[in-house]
């Protein structure tokens, strides 16, 4: 998968102290990872009274069983497949269905009788041939035997099925429920263009061999039933080997920020980084949502993997599972389920090496003995276990060490060593994987947050964290780190314990925003695991806190650089509306600051609190912080609430009206007001201005009304009347008011949607993929990659970002400081007219607001000419002499006044950081289903 952006454009214990990581023989002795300050009023961290964001408590943002993933997928289709075998021969064929041994001999009878095969079924057997083989070629899947004489007999029945014939699809013949079925499995089943993978990929050759000898049947193998319950090691697998991949796209994102940054710095564009960021944080984002997903349905597959513990115990220590679960047998009076010895021994794991010694909740003292218990073990099993327990806590510590633990390690990996003949290795469990194994190990980073937890746990819920006292425990700490373990002192002494006080005293523990799930879910993760310290922590938690070190490591000696830049993009910002409402202050005439504007005016300055000084800069604005601070400001703060302001007047729809009535009489040039085409480009494809095409002349006054709010009937009548008008036909012996009045009450205004704008906002806000476009996959990469979720995110990562960099001069427009620009133009055009006393009489006899006032007149006169008159630039209004005190040619002198007006708007008023309006670069590549495509 792919996407460009070169240069571019998811009761707490009193007391000090706090929790430690333990020694390997030292008896358990704590090591305190952070200390209270308490130096800090936490009620000084905040900024300006809270305002009411309305209720969000009951967002769900990921809800079980509405997506479906590739566990589901590969086994359902293997279930099918299975079903066809059985169905498909002669039960005399067949002496036992029960284990695979059954598939050679139906695969035979079905090649000796030419038997017709269903073109799906070949279907399903080649993804659960695709999706095994990608379990049997990592590190783990050549120790199962049972799994692996399971797909070779799979491959022999595709070398045999597939030669034999196929027959015609027959939508008719497609059961109901059968298609509903495919139809939820895959989510993207538009983007099939139909065509059959008939021809094989290069890379398929393997998986696919055109012929494999026949297995040799194997005695008492293990049943099908057995094979399909034990598939948590398997997917297990495909879970880390998806995060993998996802871990590369953001890792090169982060890459192509750097990249991007250096070359828009030399041309002194710095703030031009801000598309990088929003980019990383996306990016991000849809990956933490599907790693929730993910993880979620593979706690529903299979329950006993419900910490990151587990599941490395299922991957790591399957012939310790068996030496534990035959311990059991052997000297236990109950059974013991396989997956009850691999719950065991991740709480092992937990209890010996991830949690602290003095963590309240550590079972480490009576884990051993509870499970003995529990299945009856006599002394002699008590002793194995002992013993297995001993090996599980060096094994786990030698794979993750802390750098307190290194010269007990050593001695011990050196005594290893000489006994096994073998090397022990730190960060070797996940060899093949590059992003998330190796020395980037995530376990490693689960342990880091696990240890942690305990002193948030430890301090008393009104005090502060902050760095633990003794400085340089988990290694020196490096400002440009070349590794992860660089970073260790650097999370838990710096990014940890301000990201705690964040949760507990900044805007993260005041407030809850609106789409948080959608354009936070890194610090909704941070938050969880703040307020929830005992609880095990979440591979969704660990994968963002560990896509965030990614985004440090890969933009490494640009990082202070981007940080100072997006810290004061983001402080500008605030700035600017400031200073532009103060300005508006002035404007006597103006509601605006009475008005409802006002409390969405605040909800958004209220979103500064993510920038307070309170909170260490390399907390709050690394790479994937910054992009997400940007992206909260962008996505909510200007675009959403900046839309719920521009218009609060009506005063964008009066002027983008004048605009477009100048536009289409040929009196100014679109470029003539740079903010004015920004604004006219974003908005034509707005429903609640426009009411669909933009209009022609003859039909401006009837479309503003409509979007002024009025009814059709009326908004014709309307257009009549100024059609007359514009004639020099009499105005209404009831005033230049009447008609406006009389058609005007009742009326309502349509607010303008973010999400018809920008389709990155639904995208992103509303979740909203039903149109979404593959252009970087080809048919052969779609139909083999549409059943993984590298894919599906794949797809809808490259769809935003290609809709976001379309909009990016928009999205660079600082909404708010430009709602109150418009409305001074408003306020300032009615003085310069003169009209102001005449406004002021309309509001003094009918209480209605002023600017429905100012409309009546702009629409019936002056759209008016722009719609009817021969010559509007010319025309006189010889029937409204009130109205042209100061301007007997009208038109002209609205003109003038709005060009003057809006050429002297300076780019650093109204735009808050840098974007170009083309996107010139080399594609970068992302990676999906193990194949590259490139976008261009």
């Amino acid at each position: 998968m792919g996407k460009k952006k070169q240069g571019r454009k998811t009761n707490k214990k009193k007391g000090g102290g706090g929790g430690g990581a333990r020694r390997p023989n030292n008896g358990g002795s704590n090591v305190n990872v952070a200390s209270h300050s308490g130096n800090i009023n936490p009620s000084s961290l905040i900024q300006g009274e809270i305002p009411d964001f309305g209720d969000n408590t009951d967002v769900n943002p990921i809800a079980k069983g509405n997506f479906s993933t590739i566990y589901t997928r590969y086994k359902a289709a293997t279930r099918r497949f299975l079903e066809y075998m059985r169905d498909s021969v002669p039960k005399e064929e067949i002496k036992d269905d029960k284990s695979c041994n059954f598939l050679l001999t139906a695969a035979d009878w079905m090649s000796a009788n030419s038997h017709v095969m269903d073109p799906n079924i070949m279907k399903d057997l080649k993804l659960c041939i695709r999706i095994r083989n990608r379990v049997a070629k990592s590190v783990f899947g050549g120790g199962d035997v049972g799994h692996k004489y399971f797909l070779e007999v799979l491959v022999y029945c595709w070398t045999v099925l597939r030669l034999l014939p196929v027959a015609e699809k027959h939508a008719d013949a497609v059961d109901r429920d059968e298609e509903n079925e495919e139809v939820d499995a895959n989510r993207f089943l538009l983007l099939d263009d139909g065509e059959e993978d008939d021809e094989l990929e290069e890379d398929d050759n393997e998986c696919f061999p055109l012929e494999v000898s026949r297995p040799q049947t194997v005695e008492n193998p293990v049943t099908i039933e057995e094979l399909l319950a034990s598939d948590d090691r398997n997917d297990a697998i495909l879970f880390l080997h998806t995060l993998d991949e996802f871990m590369e796209v953001i890792a090169g994102q982060f890459a192509t920020l750097a990249r991007s940054f250096r070359s828009c710095r030399r041309m002194g564009h710095d703030t031009a980084v801000v598309s990088n960021l929003l980019d990383g944080a996306i990016t991000s984002n849809f990956a933490i949502q599907s790693v929730q997903k993910l993880e979620m349905e593979l706690q529903a597959q299979h329950e006993h993997l419900s910490t990151p513990c587990r599941l490395l115990a299922t991957l790591v220590f399957p012939e310790l599972t068996a030496h534990v679960h035959a311990v059991v047998q052997e000297h236990g009076t109950k059974r013991c389920d396989r997956t009850e010895v691999i719950a065991f021994i991740g709480d092992c794991m937990m209890c010996s090496a991830f949690l602290n010694p003095s963590d309240e909740w550590n079972k480490k003292d009576s884990i051993v003995g509870d499970f003995c218990d529990k299945y009856g073990l006599d002394s002699t099993g008590h002793a194995e276990i002992e013993q297995a327990y001993a090996g599980i806590r060096h094994m786990t510590i030698l794979e993750i060490p802390m750098k307190h633990e290194m010269n007990d390690l050593n001695r011990m990996r050196t005594v290893l060593e000489e006994e096994t003949g073998k090397p022990h290795n730190s960060h070797s469990w996940l060899p093949h994987l590059k992003f998330i194994g190796r020395d980037r190990s995530i376990h490693h980073t689960v342990r880091l947050l696990q240890l942690f937890a305990g002193a948030i746990d430890n301090c008393a819920l009104d005090k502060t964290l902050g760095p633990a006292r003794q400085k340089g425990m988990f290694g020196k700490l490096c400002n440009n780190p070349s590794n992860f373990r660089d970073m260790d002192e650097f999370l838990m002494s710096h990014l940890l314990p301000n990201w705690t006080n964040m949760c507990r005293f900044g805007i993260m523990g005041k407030v809850c925003l609106p789409h948080s799930s959608e354009l936070f879910p890194l610090f909704l993760q941070l938050k969880g695991y703040v307020d929830n310290p005992r609880r095990a922590v979440s591979w969704s938690c660990a994968f963002a806190v560990h896509a965030l070190l990614t985004g440090i490591l890969e933009v490494n000696t640009e990082r202070q650089q981007i940080a100072t830049i997006s810290k004061g993009v983001f402080s500008r910002y605030f700035d600017s509306v400031r200073h532009q409402m103060k300005s508006l202050s002035n404007e006597k005439s103006s509601s605006m600051s009475k008005s409802s504007a006002f409390h969405n005016i605040m909800m958004v300055s209220f979103l500064e609190n993510f920038g307070l000084p309170a909170f260490e800069e390399s907390a709050m604005w690394n790479p994937l912080c910054a992009g997400t601070n940007l992206t909260i400001l962008d996505y909510f703060g200007n675009i959403e609430g900046g839309m719920a302001v521009i218009d609060c007047q009506a005063q964008l729809r009066i002027i983008l009206y004048l605009y477009h009535g100048l536009l289409i009489n040929g009196i100014i040039e679109e470029d003539d007001m740079p903010l004015l085409r920004y604004l006219y480009k974003g908005f034509k494809n707005c429903k609640a201005l426009w009411h669909g095409a933009l209009p022609r002349r003859g039909e401006l006054v009837k479309k503003f009304w409509i979007s002024f709010g009025m009814g059709l009937t009326e908004s014709r009548q309307m257009s009549e009347s100024a059609m007359l008008l514009a004639q020099g036909g009499p105005v209404h012996p009831g005033g230049v008011f009447a008609e406006g009045i009389r058609h005007g009450r009742g009326r309502k205004m349509k607010p303008i949607e973010p999400s018809e704008i920008l389709t990155s906002f639904r995208r992103i806000c509303d979740r909203d993929f039903s149109d979404v476009v593959d252009k970087y996959h080809t048919p052969e990469q779609r139909q083999r990659s549409k059943d993984t979720e590298n894919y599906h995110v794949a797809v809808r990562t490259n769809d935003t970002l290609d809709h976001l960099e379309d909009e990016l001069v928009f999205h660079s427009v600082n909404l708010l400081t430009t709602a109150h620009l418009l409305e001074q133009y408003i306020c300032s055009i009615t003085r310069v007219l003169q009209w102001d006393s005449l406004i002021e009489i309309f509001h003094q006899s009918t209480n209605l607001d002023r600017r429905q006032g100012f409309a009546i007149l702009f629409a019936q006169h002056l759209l008016g000419a722009l719609d009817f008159a021969n010559n509007p630039l010319r025309h006189r209004f010889t029937n409204a002499p009130m109205l042209t005190k100061c301007a007997p040619d009208l038109i002209m002198g609205v003109t003038s006044f709005l060009v003057e007006f809006f050429r002297h708007v300076s780019p650093t008023q109204v735009l808050w950081f840098q974007a170009s309006e083309s996107d010139e670069g080399a594609p970068v590549e992302l990676v999906g289903s193990g194949s590259r495509s490139n976008r261009r």
